[in-house]
């Protein structure tokens, strides 16, 4: 069942919710685009970009935690994090409704966790930007964490450390962070996989 209907035209003051906006940005003299930089009243930062001549809207969201900030026993916390908040909210509690809201209006997304940030995008048509841009939102305030889709994301990403198995840039970058300091954060695993999200944490619980 998808989500009800919900209007997305309301008009918001966002005047208040600005701390500072400003134009005055240095680009390239053959850049035709026009930026705006805003820094919100809770110092979120904020980047506009307005091309007449592109072909689809996007947007883009990082968020300044990665896998250098997972808990000793829990390795791959971020990674597993950013799987979950595709998986309904709040407001669209459906687990595919954002997914399948951005492929029927002709879009892509898709997101990735590095070490110390984790960073979500998609692009849409122009038309349906407003739409995508509130059910992406919804990932930072209400995303809902249910048990099903915890057990099947920890199964995805078990399947995904098992195919970078075979990345030689993966075993490269995982050879490095054997060499490096283990107080170090990133000495960390950050894929992580079904024994050190789930089955480690259980034993240790049960100790």
């Amino acid at each position: 069942m998808s989500a009800p209907s919900v209007s997305t035209d309301v008009p918001v003051d966002l005047a208040p919710l600005i701390a500072s906006s400003t134009e005055d940005i240095t680009k390239p003299e053959l850049d035709a685009r026009s930026y705006r930089h805003l820094r919100l009243a809770n110092e979120m930062q904020i980047m506009l970009v307005s091309d007449s001549a592109a072909d689809v809207a996007a947007a883009a969201m990082d968020v300044g935690v990665g896998s250098a900030s997972d808990p000793d026993g829990l390795p791959g916390l971020a990674h597993f994090c950013e799987h979950m908040l595709f998986l309904g909210t709040t407001k669209y509690p459906a687990e595919d409704e954002y997914s399948r809201y951005i492929e029927q209006h002709g879009g892509s997304s898709n997101a990735f966790t590095s070490h110390e940030d984790t960073t979500y995008y998609f692009d849409v048509r122009h038309a349906n930007l407003r739409g995508a841009l509130d059910r992406f939102a919804q990932f930072f305030t209400c995303p809902l964490f249910t048990q099903s889709a915890t057990d099947r994301e920890l199964n995805a990403i078990d399947s995904e450390n098992a195919k970078n198995l075979q990345s030689d840039a993966w075993r490269k970058e995982q050879l490095l962070k054997s060499m490096a300091d283990p107080r170090h954060p990133w000495s960390r695993f950050g894929c992580g996989n079904l024994q050190t999200l789930s089955d480690r944490p259980q034993q240790l619980v049960q100790l």
